[in-house]
Formats: structure tokens, sequence, C-alpha cells
């Protein structure tokens, strides 16, 4: 049994073993729901990573824009009028509490202005 764990682990990428170690993470968080089973417009908590941080100019403002991972799928967070936030950062692990939206043309769900508690 050690013998064929040992060859998965040879044969897997390490993207497939990073994402097994953050669902196994996700999955211990009490109380959310998996980023890839989220509904629209459905009030939920989601727990994940920061893999992404970017400013997004719009209507004349900065809006600080973080893609969330979990393994099973991503989100996007959007706070309005912020160029950064302390604490929030590449790599940071949280628990975000909001509504989910899909906008129109865009195909990934989208919270605006997210609570959020930081892991």
């Amino acid at each position: 049994m050690a013998l064929k764990r040992f060859f998965s682990k040879l044969t897997t990428s390490v993207d497939e073993m990073d994402a097994a170690k953050l669902r196994q993470f996700c999955g211990g968080v009490d109380n959310v729901v998996p980023i890839g089973e989220l509904a629209a417009r459905v009030e939920a908590s989601v727990v994940g990573e920061i893999s992404s941080l970017r400013i997004v100019p719009r209507d004349g403002s900065p809006w600080l824009e973080a893609t969330i991972s979990d393994g099973t799928g991503s989100i996007v967070a959007l706070w309005t009028g912020r160029r950064r936030i302390a604490g929030i950062s590449p790599g940071r692990r949280l628990v975000l509490k909001g509504r989910a939206i899909a906008p129109a043309g865009d195909r990934r769900l989208t919270i605006y202005n997210p609570a959020y508690e930081l892991l």
C-alpha cells in the first residue's frame, strides 16, 4: 500500500497535489459551501485561498479584485473604491460571506464588497 502511494505522488502533478491539499483544508472549515457547489443569488460563506489579486479601474474609481479558489472552483471578490486591504494578498486563506452573482456576459461568480475573515 505504501508503494502504491509513493508511485501516485511521483506521477501526480504539483498543481493536482496543491488542489487536493486545498480541498482538504477547506473541507475542514465549518459552515461553508464549496465554491464548486455555490449557486448564484444565494447568501453563503465560502473559504479559499487568494490565487490572484489586481486593481481594476472602473468609473474613475479603483476596485480591488481577488480571485479565490478552494480546489473545487473559484470566485471573484470585488471591493469597490479600494486599492488595497491590509492582510489581503496572494496565497492568503480567508472566509468570504456574501451573495454571489453572475454578471451578464461573465461566467465567473462574483461577490461585491464581501465580509471577510482572514485565516
